[in-house]
């Protein structure tokens, strides 16, 4: 399916969404809004670029971030879970990752990227490794998180 197709699917379903975004720097609000009547599901994005960012408007524990780093599953995890609880939808989306162009280290290579579904009290965590440029693996995520959220929500 198409991206426009899968937000179709999303608003006709009438699923409320939000997004954490990260590395993704409000790519996935901005895919979403573009189309017609997402506002009727569609409760709002955080761009939590930052550490500080991700712990004061998410809930993201500091001891997290040191021990696992900011690009981590167990901060993707508590990314969606801090956005649900601030939200309150249905589908809460979050994305944290390195997509380039800093080759970063061994914590957060170049390319990896996490993504967390959490929806009706479960959740999906993913681990990506991309290979493109910045530009190219921000597309790959927001048509990863996409088809990863019709795959969720159609087998509910």
């Amino acid at each position: 399916m198409t991206r426009e197709e899968i937000i179709r699917f999303i608003i006709e379903k009438k699923i409320t969404i939000s997004f954490a975004e990260s590395c993704t720097g409000g790519a996935l609000a901005s895919a979403f809004v573009k189309m017609p009547g997402a506002s009727e599901v569609f409760n709002g994005s955080f761009v939590v670029y930052s550490p500080f960012f991700k712990e004061k408007y998410l809930g993201v524990k500091e001891e997290t971030i040191n021990q696992k780093g900011v690009v981590s599953k167990e901060v993707a995890e508590e990314m969606a879970e801090g956005l649900s609880k601030e939200t309150g939808v249905f589908l809460s989306i979050s994305v944290t990752g390195n997509c380039g162009p800093s080759k970063g280290d061994l914590k957060a290579p170049l390319g990896r990227v996490y993504v967390c579904l959490l929806y009706n009290g479960l959740k999906d965590t993913f681990e990506l490794n991309l290979k493109g440029s910045r530009e190219e693996n921000i597309e790959s995520v927001v048509d990863f998180v996409f088809d990863a959220a019709f795959d969720t929500l159609n087998n509910l």
